[in-house]
């Protein structure tokens, strides 16, 4: 296993509240987590991983019945069984639709009913294969932004094509998922028509690629803004953003085992990070 670590100007924080348990099992189940923790403030959170789809849901009645609102979600398998990676937030939050376990039919019927119909926006989309096919799960928002494109179900030549596109006609690329179907990488991904920092995205990367990729950009000013894990028989591969901003120290991992990652969560926020992005593959 592969691991990185970049360390930014220190910036000094209070801790954050958070809570986290760990998932049932306590064997490597060949489940990996990439992750990313930045050294900031922010309101209380709560992080979940190697859940059920029942307990999944469990999680979600019961967090946002107390006020947290659901920032993140990552689908994924572990031995043809879905498996869900989730971040709550207690704060103020939009009316927001969440769903999973979707085909990619039920997807895209969502997707036209809450964006076409009800004026919500895509938040957030993640693909993931269990036993060879391929489901969605979503965020979408209730508010007011820029125009955005969504696609899904892409190959890796179609997300090239339709990057190209969209970036030449001012768009951003905000957020992509990689995932499998057949042994083909797959990717789904969000576009917004903004203004955006100098940015690069790479895709299709093997984890020792990606390290590399990591390495050079990092040391060019740019910094990790969203890394995507999923394996092609049996092999990681990744797809990631950098973008040239400021921000606060920050640490990433990556091909992690569920106690791994465990143990680099304990680690982090209790040093006063901010669990920022969780991906299970």
């Amino acid at each position: 296993m592969r691991r990185h670590l970049l360390f930014f100007k220190f910036v000094s924080v209070a801790i954050a509240v958070s809570c986290f348990s760990k998932p049932s099992h306590a064997t490597d189940d060949g489940s990996r987590y990439a992750a990313i923790w930045e050294k900031t403030t922010g309101p209380a959170f709560v992080a979940r991983h190697g859940m059920t789809s029942q307990v999944y849901q469990q999680e979600f009645n019961n967090w946002t019945a107390q006020g947290y609102c659901l920032t993140l979600v990552s689908g994924y398998s572990v031995g043809n069984q879905a498996r869900y990676a989730a971040i709550w937030e207690q704060k103020s939050c939009p009316a927001y639709v969440a769903r999973h376990g979707l085909t990619s039919a039920a997807y895209q019927k969502e997707f036209d009913t809450l964006v076409g119909q009800q004026g919500y926006r895509l938040k957030w989309v993640s693909g993931y294969n269990v036993a060879g096919q391929d489901f969605y799960a979503a965020i979408w928002e209730k508010t007011s932004g820029p125009a955005f494109v969504a696609r899904h179900g892409m190959t890796s030549q179609a997300y090239q094509q339709e990057f190209d596109k969209w970036t030449g006609q001012g768009y951003c690329l905000t957020l992509v998922s990689g995932y499998s179907v057949g042994n083909q990488d797959r990717y789904a991904a969000i576009w917004e028509q903004k203004s955006c920092p100098a940015y690069v995205a790479r895709h299709g990367l093997t984890s020792q690629g990606y390290q590399q990729e990591f390495n050079n950009w990092t040391t060019q000013g740019y910094r990790l803004k969203l890394v995507s894990g999923h394996k092609i028989g049996g092999k990681q591969s990744y797809a990631a953003i950098w973008e040239k901003t400021p921000g606060p120290e920050f640490v990433a991992r990556h091909g992690m085992t569920s106690d791994g990652y465990q143990q680099e969560f304990d680690k982090w926020v209790n040093q006063g990070f901010r669990l920022t992005l969780v991906n299970g593959y």
